[in-house]
């Protein structure tokens, strides 16, 4: 099997992209003492840069998908916490993502910390709407207003 590099300008865009949002969010994670939301945003973040077509027609898919797996990990917390109701949680989820359309399995990650970590209602802002924004912004940016 001959192995092939192609390391083409989106790929190079998708990876200063990837570097440059996770940089960003990591230092604002650090500084809120979030470190552990980290893990959804980098398989968003690597999954989302790489594919040019998936990164222009999902953009709203996920920011409703963290937004909503962020209030089901707030719900959820308020009456049960653990890997096993997280698990739930996460199942729970995924299948109202489905129905609702809206579906980004790195966001059941959101839901299944905020259940492990028993978080409250700051979370879906700080630091959910956060990483959204920061992934969103820099892929904005970088995609469409350096070009």
């Amino acid at each position: 099997m001959k192995l092939y590099f192609n390391f083409s300008k989106i790929k190079f865009v998708s990876l200063i992209e990837l570097i440059t949002s996770i940089s960003i969010l990591l230092l604002i994670s650090v500084l809120l003492h979030e470190e552990y939301i980290l893990p959804p945003f980098l398989a968003t973040a690597s999954t989302k840069y790489a594919d040019k077509d998936w990164k222009i027609n999902k953009q709203t898919t996920i920011v409703f998908s963290y937004l909503f797996a962020g209030i089901v990990a707030v719900i959820f917390s308020l009456f049960v916490y653990g890997i096993f109701y997280a698990t739930i949680a996460s199942f729970v989820c995924y299948l109202i993502e489905l129905v609702l359309n809206i579906e980004h399995p790195p966001s059941l990650l959101v839901t299944f910390i905020g259940v492990l970590d028993h978080v409250k209602f700051t979370y879906i802002i700080k630091p959910v709407l956060i990483g959204i924004f920061i992934i969103e912004g820099i892929s904005y940016i970088l995609e469409y207003k350096i070009k």
